[in-house]
């Protein structure tokens, strides 16, 4: 058992070394994965993580088809007018991505006031379940992964205060 264990750390040491190597050869991979790296709860692990299971963002267009192609998109369990259930998210996507997302969604749930308020929120709504939350943080970190990957900028917590601070002085 011990031998299986040593083992295992071993090959998680060579990963690790190879994603590192991988990094220092692409520079401009690099830069962008530290931007990403910025989130809080996000490391490099789960940016490198992300960014290679949705192939660099290469074919996707836009926040929507990301989080549809996560499986993060809502689905209602409707039959004609008579039934309507409760929504949930459809899973239909890459779970791998989900995967990767749920640890960091936990930290970022606890450490970013932000992030602490979005799961608060959804939780008053709904206590007795608190994955929701979690999936919602989720989906959050996900488009803010893809943001910043795109756009090539650290994360500012104060972004949407600035943005409009910005808007309030164009209309002055």
């Amino acid at each position: 058992r011990q031998q299986l264990m040593a083992f295992i750390d071993k090959q998680i040491l060579a990963i690790d070394k190879e994603i590192e190597k991988t990094l220092q050869t692409d520079v401009e991979l690099k830069t962008k994965i530290e931007n990403v790296c910025t989130i809080k709860g996000v490391g490099t692990l789960t940016a490198v993580s992300v960014v290679a299971e949705c192939d660099g963002f290469e074919l996707i267009d836009n926040k929507s088809q990301l989080v549809s192609y996560a499986g993060y998109d809502v689905v209602e369990r409707s039959s004609g007018t008579s039934v309507r259930g409760k929504t949930r998210i459809s899973k239909k996507g890459n779970a791998h991505i989900r995967h990767a997302l749920f640890f960091p969604a936990l930290s970022a749930a606890v450490h970013d006031p932000k992030m602490k308020a979005l799961y608060d929120r959804i939780l008053e709504k709904n206590p007795k379940v608190k994955m929701v939350g979690s999936v919602a943080v989720q989906r959050k970190l996900l488009v803010l992964i893809y943001t910043l990957y795109k756009t090539n900028q650290i994360f500012d917590p104060k972004h949407e205060e600035n943005k409009q601070a910005e808007r309030l002085k164009k209309a002055a």
